[in-house]
């Protein structure tokens, strides 16, 4: 069976469970966050580019050449 009996270590034992476990349930949710921003951003830039395609008045030089639309 299971044997949690830790008496003269239990002070310090479930403190760093728990301690780890709190940190890995934080960057966890930091990674998911972190996911969910990049794709709004990366679906956000898609629609950019294309509209920009759309727009035939003008050259098409990468926008770093030209630098930020005034």
């Amino acid at each position: 069976m299971l044997d949690l009996d830790m008496t003269p270590y239990a002070a310090f034992v479930w403190p760093a469970w728990g301690i780890s476990a709190l940190v890995l349930t934080a960057l966890t949710a930091r990674a998911v966050i972190a996911s969910r921003k990049w794709k709004r951003e990366l679906a956000r830039l898609e629609t950019d580019a294309t509209l920009e395609a759309a727009d035939t008045n003008r050259p098409q030089v990468a926008r770093s050449a030209v630098g930020p639309q005034q």
